[in-house]
């Protein structure tokens, strides 16, 4: 179809012309009419009917090429052929191309505008796709985009953006996307893109009480590894079997050990027959669980711990954890709940001594303790745990294990001894009771000796420093940095400031304790702009080194106490007249203090493997019953104290072994106080079978066992000469080992077994054991079960 205005052949189904716009006419004789007659040759045209036709001279073109007009319009009878007609139509032509021009123009500007962005938002930049090319350009597999490196791109191309930590597999700072929109979405000005940025491995604060292996499924995301452990709950219990009970590190936590990585405790109904301590007893009446487990044949001992008022005298932890099924004739440890009132039973008891004695700290106080905001749980949080030696400590992330010997630096203390002078315990650690009058012990102006309900302690307690080490300066000196024995010369030494911590139970009396002088008056200037700590729950405040102008004091400046004439550590701060201590800082808000988290952390270690619905074999749960009876500390001695080897299992089957033997006869030159023999070590026994006599077998696994040092090594150490020997006494070899539990008629043992046992348990012989018993089937050394 042609154009009946400009000629340009169209489609036949066109309805308007391609070249200028103008309508086409569809009908047929309309179309007959409108049709263009172009010439053919020169000197004839095409009639409208499509055959060539004379014309008359008068209107013949030119025959030049160059003149001839390839569309020429022949206008038939009915249309009109006047020049007004021409021109309007000409102009109409004009005005339409014109605007035609108009809105192509600004059709394109606005596409190249917009592109541009100057209008209609801004475009995502597509990270990932821009990473993937740096990461093939650079040779590596993926390139490191940051978080904050987004958010400033995003800023350059006049994005506003917040960022959006949570946990995942990447590293920390990593960027993980948008939140709110995807790479390439156009988002309007005034709105925020939500960047989302890795916080690194960690357990999310919504997968409590999820279905756990969705929760299992997310968190094995995280890159590390990832444990589930059977948790029992009541028959009765709200919680489903199959969710999550608990998780370490606790929900909203990041992993601080990616070895160790995350365990998920799984709620599994308990029978009703099989004695356990159901992990939703917690916050329940404890005369009631104590009640249930005794009537199962359960050993039951009840123990303070400090807890939120709403949980005083109410289950709040044991040991074993909440959430174990136990074994009948097991021996179980309640914790209640205690308050203010009773920091004196739950920290110091009643000493048979006539008066109080404040040393190390026990376990009353252990558990996590949270700011009521955590961003960082290695800053934001604080864990004691007591040890197999019964002392209590701060963990850390160096911890490796629990023996007093690998964390010794962090050993919490109450008592902070008098510096040059043994004056006992009455002029140390004391307070209070019939033999001291009022104000009268070395503990008289701490918190402790007072009825408000708060006590402090902390790290390294006491003595002065030499150097980089502690000494005792009863019977050393100390001389440009360096011990001197048997000299008074104190010029090097000085005492440092170390880790210090006041303990509030719930319900202190914190307008008291600021009233008595104990914290620095700037300090408690300050907290007074900010908000007050819950006293209705536990806390735990730190002090802050960095408040302080002196972390160092020379020991020849260090102030004597009024009415002593011994000098004490100006670290130590007390209240009242005891003005001589450095004051305490901070004073305590809510932001500052750390709460204990009464969640009943499970003993992850002792707990059974399990599958994502709460699954155990029986096998499984004998074994790790078996574990929790026999973790502790065992003796293998005569009882003369010459030698000994002391080994410590963990509840996993893991141990760590010492062995020393010393004689002072063995003397020589640079070691005139005698000579002693060392090996130590560490490995795993592998639980095996349970015999028919009740007893039960095990192994020690070759691949795992190590010694420590070099055989032959010699060392002489405060004039002893130190050697290391080749294999632990009574351990080595380390092969098979017959563990007989406790409550074991003694008169079944063997008599070789019984010979080594009289060193160390004496007479009278029991008929039974009190404890488990391991013996070395090479050689039937026998450990005996430490009961301190």
């Amino acid at each position: 179809m042609y154009c009946g205005h400009c000629g340009w052949k169209n489609t036949d189904d066109a309805k308007f012309c391609a070249s200028c716009g103008n309508p086409l006419r569809q009908s047929g004789t309309g179309q007959a009419a409108a049709q263009i007659a172009v010439q053919t040759q020169p000197g004839q045209v095409t009639a409208p009917g499509g055959s060539p036709a004379s014309a008359p001279d008068s209107v013949r073109p030119a025959a030049s090429p160059s003149s001839i007009e390839p569309n020429v319009t022949v206008p038939d009878a009915t249309t009109p052929n006047t020049t007004a007609a021409a021109t309007r139509r000409s102009k109409a032509i004009i005005a339409a191309i014109v605007a035609a021009v108009f809105v192509v123009a600004a059709g394109v500007a606005a596409g190249l505008t917009y592109h541009a962005e100057l209008w209609g938002g801004k475009t995502l930049p597509d990270i990932a796709a821009a990473s993937a090319n740096a990461g093939k350009q650079s040779g590596k597999a993926k390139a490191a985009v940051t978080a904050d490196s987004v958010v400033a791109r995003l800023k350059a191309k006049g994005i506003t953006s917040a960022k959006h930590r949570e946990f995942s597999g990447a590293e920390k700072g990593a960027f993980l996307g948008y939140g709110n929109a995807k790479a390439g979405q156009r988002v309007r000005s005034g709105s925020s893109v939500v960047v989302r940025e890795s916080a690194g491995p960690g357990v999310p604060s919504n997968v409590e009480h999820a279905k756990a292996s969705t929760a299992v499924a997310t968190l094995k995301t995280m890159g590390v590894p990832v444990h589930t452990k059977q948790i029992a709950v009541s028959s009765s219990s709200k919680l489903a079997s199959g969710t999550v009970v608990a998780t370490y590190p606790l929900a909203g936590q990041e992993v601080t050990d990616a070895t160790t990585g995350i365990y998920v405790g799984v709620a599994a109904k308990t029978d009703g027959k099989t004695p356990a301590i159901p992990y939703d007893a917690i916050g329940t009446d404890i005369a009631s669980v104590k009640d249930a487990l005794a009537k199962a044949g359960v050993n039951v001992t009840t123990k303070p711990h400090f807890s939120s008022k709403k949980n005083i005298g109410k289950l709040v932890s044991s040991s074993p954890a909440p959430g174990t099924v136990l074994s009948s004739g097991e021996s179980v440890t309640l914790y209640y709940g205690v308050g203010a009132d009773k920091v004196q039973d739950a920290t110091v008891g009643q000493s048979n001594a006539p008066y109080f004695y404040a040393s190390e700290l026990n376990d009353a106080v252990t558990g996590t303790y949270c700011k009521s905001t955590v961003n960082d749980a290695a800053k934001d949080c604080i864990t004691l745990a007591r040890d197999d030696n019964g002392s209590v400590y701060r963990v850390t992330a160096k911890d490796t294990g629990t023996s007093s010997d690998e964390h010794s630096s962090e050993i919490l203390t109450m008592c902070f001894p008098f510096a040059d002078g043994n004056a006992g315990d009455i002029g140390t650690c004391s307070y209070g009771g019939s033999q001291l009058p009022a104000g009268e012990g070395g503990m008289a102006k701490r918190l402790i000796a007072n009825q408000w309900g708060a006590f402090d302690f902390g790290e390294l307690g006491g003595s002065p420093s030499c150097g980089t080490a502690m000494f005792s300066p009863y019977d050393e000196g100390c001389n440009a940095s360096k011990q001197v024995v048997q000299d008074q010369d104190m010029s090097g030494a000085t005492f440092d400031m170390h880790d210090f911590y006041v303990f509030f139970a719930a319900g202190a009396n914190l307008d008291a304790i600021e009233k008595s002088g104990y914290f620095d008056d700037s300090a408690l200037a300050a907290a007074k702009k900010s908000s007050k700590p819950d006293t209705s729950r536990p806390f735990i405040l730190a002090r802050d080194a960095s408040q302080y102008d002196t972390t160092s004091v020379p020991y020849n400046k260090a102030p004597v106490p009024s009415g002593q004439t011994l000098v004490q550590d100006p670290f130590v701060p007390g209240v009242g007249e005891f003005s001589a201590s450095v004051k305490f800082k901070p004073a305590p808000t809510d932001a500052n203090a750390y709460y204990l988290v009464e969640s009943g952390q499970p003993d992850w270690q002792s707990l059974p493997d399990c599958d994502a619905n709460g699954k155990v074999s029986e096998a499984a749960a004998q074994e790790q019953g078996f574990w929790r009876q026999v973790k502790g500390k065992y003796i293998f001695s005569v009882g003369a104290g010459a030698w000994s080897t002391i080994m410590t299992v963990n509840a996993d089957g893991s141990f760590s072994a010492d062995y020393h033997d010393s004689d002072l006869g063995v003397t020589g030159d640079g070691y005139p106080n005698g000579s002693r023999a060392i090996a130590s070590g560490t490995g795993k026994f592998t639980y095996t079978k349970r015999n028919n006599d009740g007893s039960f077998s095990m192994t020690c696994d070759q691949k795992a066992f190590h010694q420590n040092g070099t055989v032959g090594d010699v060392t002489i150490k405060d004039g002893v000469r130190v050697e290391t020997v080749d294999g632990i006494y009574g351990l080595t070899p380390c092969n098979t080992f017959t563990v007989y539990p406790t409550g074991y008629a003694t008169s079944a043992l063997s008599d070789d077994v019984k010979s080594w046992m009289y060193g160390v348990i004496g007479n009278p012989f029991p008929s039974t054991l009190a404890g488990p018993l391991i013996v070395n089937d090479n050689g039937t050394f026998a450990f005996i079960y430490d009961q301190n």
